[in-house]
């Protein structure tokens, strides 16, 4: 009945207050001039993105409730990405992940929408959540949907997104919008000097050390203060990245001159940054001085279960990874490189680098990264998500312990559920594969 123009949406009711940055967001994509948390609104979606192993499912859903011929509301807002089952049948037959990555292809050609196809056999122009920054599709003050938790890596750049299901994501190809109740923010004062190597990684971890997996569910987690300054792009994504761990909606920073320069340099596209309200309000706010934090190592089988690394007892490791959406990217295979050169895994120790995109891969082959990990004794694997999700080499076997530069570490994530997956950065990661055990010591 909405797509026929029988009925509308209500207005909010809301009078005016002072907003939040996701507020704000929200009360622009819906058209209403304020909202406040716990109301539900329409917020209209700048673009949505879905990847191979949901965008099948997706198709079948909107076909089925809006007829055999519907079409996209808007097919240049539709982004789909073949990177998720792409290399499983590396390490196992699945003939559906073939079948659901053709259904997705299909759906592409049809609508007419984006699609970053595999470039070669089992390898992905990149994963998805690096991708889409990477080709200029995300921007500040954008709504971005997707069918992946970790969509909520978009908000480095000053964007609210967010993960949604199937049925969700098919209305939003109906209608551009999906319904959502407005969040809490939880805003996050990270000062201090960072100490040298502590990373992106480390401090996201230490922070789901201390709030947990359930801290921040269904809310806004919003990144402020001076450690800001001290990261460069890629590590913003990597805060973002695992604000979901956190149980959170979306991973915001507002945007700064890092983030202008990296959005400019990848689109010519314009953009509208929007800043919360001085006096706005905020349902708590977090204060951490980082100055003295340490490299931080998640123990399995959840990614809250942080120690510094300090209080880890001997764990000797069998696998090291370093990929995926939050460990692939060039800055993290620049802190593998740093480790790695002149230097040999340890015997027993399998190490797998995975670049997050071609990109990456053709930069970090250009700076001399691949050939010193494959000195080092390291595999270089083809673009894709692959273990990080137990679809590609490198995952656990058996009893197998491993360290890994990734996001979840939750039982048979990342291969066979006896496995042990600890989470650390791609520095430790590194360091770990050269020593045989879990170590931030090089001496």
């Amino acid at each position: 009945m909405r797509r026929q123009g029988k009925i509308t949406i209500p207005p909010s009711l809301t009078p005016p207050r002072s907003m939040t940055l996701v507020e704000k967001l929200l009360a622009k994509a819906s058209s209403n001039p304020y909202v406040q948390p716990g109301e539900v609104v329409f917020a209209r979606v700048d673009l949505a993105l879905s990847h191979d192993a949901v965008a099948a499912p997706v198709a079948k859903t909107f076909y089925k409730h809006y007829g055999e011929g519907a079409k996209l509301w808007d097919s240049q807002r539709v982004v789909l990405v073949a990177d998720h089952f792409i290399q499983v049948n590396d390490i196992r037959p699945d003939k559906k992940a073939y079948l659901m990555y053709e259904q997705m292809v299909q759906f592409a050609h049809d609508q007419g929408c984006h699609l970053f196809d595999i470039v070669s056999p089992g390898e992905a122009a990149g994963i998805c959540h690096v991708l889409l920054p990477e080709k200029g599709f995300v921007r500040p003050g954008m709504v971005i949907a997707g069918t992946d938790s970790h969509t909520c890596t978009y908000g480095a750049l000053g964007a609210f997104s967010t993960g949604v299901g199937t049925t969700d994501m098919a209305n939003i190809y109906a209608l551009g919008d999906m319904w959502i109740r407005v969040p809490q923010t939880l805003v996050f004062e990270l000062s201090g000097t960072l100490p040298p190597q502590i990373s992106a990684k480390d401090i996201i971890l230490f922070i789901l050390g201390q709030i947990g997996c359930a801290g921040a569910t269904s809310k806004v987690m919003e990144f402020r203060g001076p450690i800001l300054a001290q990261l460069p792009f890629d590590e913003r994504l990597t805060l973002a990245n695992m604000a979901v761990e956190c149980g959170a909606m979306c991973g915001l920073i507002v945007p700064d001159e890092t983030t202008r320069n990296y959005v400019r340099s990848r689109s010519s596209d314009g953009f509208e940054e929007i800043i919360a309200d001085s006096d706005a309000e905020y349902e708590r706010v977090y204060q951490f001085d980082l100055s003295h934090l340490e490299p931080q190592v998640a123990r399995p089988p959840k990614p809250d279960m942080v120690v510094p690394i300090s209080q880890l007892e001997d764990i000797p490791i069998t696998k090291a990874f370093i990929g995926s959406c939050t460990g692939g990217k060039l800055y993290d295979l620049a802190q593998a490189a740093e480790v790695l050169q002149g230097r040999q895994l340890a015997d027993g120790v399998n190490l797998f680098i995975v670049p997050a995109s071609v990109e990456i891969r053709e930069k970090a082959e250009a700076l001399g990264y691949l050939e010193i990990f494959e000195q080092a004794g390291a595999q270089i694997l083809k673009s894709g998500c692959g273990a990080c999700i137990n679809s590609g080499l490198g995952v656990l076997a058996k009893e197998e312990t491993g360290v890994y530069a990734t996001n979840r570490n939750f039982k048979g994530r990342s291969g066979d559920p006896t496995g042990k997956n600890y989470l650390a950065s791609p520095r430790t990661v590194a360091i770990s594969a050269v020593k045989g055990k879990i170590s931030h010591n090089l001496d």
